[in-house]
């Protein structure tokens, strides 16, 4: 049999050019619990960098890993880069595996020294079957979901299948159970994160998410979720699914497992305005076993634009949905995108559509063209090491505004971030959900991220 492995599973922290919303929202390190979790018998650290400040290098070198796992976004290829090449000049470097959102989709922009492999398909099954065989002494560069790295430096891919959402493990929920304080969304503190499905069955042309799971839609079965649930140590839960509400058989099936478990929580989720719209007696139900608030893209309130986008919905839609979430009482979280091309005369139309609707809550991301959707300029973009995936933010323009200056439009998009303080009713709301003193913290912290939005937009535009 063989010895346990020391093994340190790493989530990077925000690269110090992005805005650190971590202030505002600190969601609960799922991936970090689920290899805790398909891993027993091993010596697993878990390092959080949203919330844990040490330095990984530092911590692989004082537990003398022999593992490191490490799950990325987009935004962190070059911090990954950094690290790995610094774990590879180690006296006793240890095995390098990264996985994660991006790896998923555009496993390529991993590569480079000092990394073994690159898992890209069924994570899980495929990082399990690799630290067995590491624990063997065995080479593992057949194990089907993974790139791994040949004696010549090169990438070897080994093609599998998607997750199976069936085999999907009930996480051991080691870091919210040891600080729950940490993890929130906004006014949701003390918040779980659950997954109940995988991919989306939406066609959005900006969006990574409906290139994940093979580009399908894959739910869990209910019954594993509600078990899921019913054992949170908090009542607060983050759906993280792309897009929650798919179907009315899938929502209908959520409900009434909710109503026969007989379950408290409060729920929060990613949804589209079509379904929305076109199911206000679904969402009365939603409403009445614990949802609270639904994270909707918008995204435009220009019919045009959500066309060109792919989106579902339509302008009535997105009117259809805030008067239904108003009749319910359910927090409407708008998400928007700023177009490069937009005259100041735009951002003005914006500003007044959210705050005639009283919209409390609302996000404005660029126009960003990610890797592998139908807006990338290319299929291959810069690989490690060659600076700039920082600027994947949501933040950043991609290319020069038609209309305007780069900084002239950056204010005008933190002018955006504050127009709902500009509406009563919005500021009644707030205080509604956070209650005064908890208004203060998050006016303070929202303040706090708006300097260091200016502050890091000078050094880092």
């Amino acid at each position: 049999m063989s010895e346990p492995l020391r093994i340190l599973a790493y989530k990077p922290r925000p690269e110090p050019q992005t805005i650190r919303m971590e202030r505002l929202i600190t969601c609960e390190p799922l991936e970090l619990e689920y290899l805790y979790t398909v891993l027993p018998g091993h010596r697993v650290t878990l390092l959080d960098g949203m919330t844990d400040p040490r330095d990984p290098l530092r911590v692989a070198r004082e537990m003398g890993a022999q593992v490191v796992l490490i799950t990325a976004f987009i935004t962190n290829v070059d911090r990954v880069a950094l690290l790995t090449g610094q774990l590879a000049g180690l006296e006793q470097p240890p095995w390098v595996f990264v996985g994660g959102p991006h790896a998923e989709v555009v496993p390529e922009h991993f590569y480079g020294p000092g990394v073994d492999g690159v898992f890209f398909a069924d994570q899980l099954t495929a990082l399990t079957a690799v630290v067995a065989r590491v624990a063997a002494g065995q080479p593992f560069g057949d194990v089907p979901g993974g790139a791994y790295r040949t004696s010549g430096g090169e990438y070897q891919r080994v093609e599998a299948p998607p997750t199976p959402p069936a085999a999907l493990p009930t996480p051991q929920r080691v870091l919210l159970e040891s600080q729950p304080e940490r993890y929130f969304y906004l006014y949701y503190e003390r918040c779980a994160s659950v997954k109940t499905a995988f991919g989306c069955n939406e066609r959005c042309n900006f969006c990574f998410c409906t290139r994940m799971h093979g580009g399908r839609y894959g739910p869990r079965p209910m019954d594993r979720v509600m078990d899921e649930i019913a054992a949170l140590p908090v009542r607060n839960v983050f759906i993280l699914d792309d897009n929650f509400l798919t179907t009315a058989a899938r929502v209908a099936e959520f409900c009434d497992a909710v109503e026969q478990r007989g379950l408290d929580k409060e729920f929060i989720a990613y949804g589209v305005a079509s379904f929305v719209a076109a199911h206000p007696e679904l969402m009365a139900r939603l409403r009445a076993v614990g949802l609270t608030g639904i994270i909707v893209g918008f995204e435009s309130i220009e019919e045009a634009e959500l066309s060109s986008m792919h989106k579902t919905s339509c302008t009535e839609d997105n009117e259809r949905t805030v008067d239904i979430c108003r009749d319910l009482d359910i927090e409407l979280f708008a998400l928007f995108i700023v177009q490069p091309s937009w005259r100041p005369a735009d951002f003005r139309r914006l500003a007044r559509y959210v705050r005639e609707r009283a919209i409390a809550f609302a996000t404005f991301a660029t126009a960003t063209a990610f890797p592998a959707t139908e807006l990338a300029p290319a299929p291959v973009l810069p690989g490690p090491g060659d600076g700039g995936w920082w600027r994947y933010d949501l933040l950043r323009l991609h290319e020069e505004p038609a209309h305007m200056t780069r900084m002239g439009f950056y204010l005008r998009l933190l002018w955006l971030y504050m127009v709902p303080s500009f509406s009563a009713e919005s500021r009644r709301r707030q205080l509604r959900r956070y209650g005064a003193w908890g208004l203060f913290k998050a006016g303070v912290r929202s303040w706090i991220v708006g300097i260091e939005y200016l502050v890091k937009l000078w050094l880092w535009r």
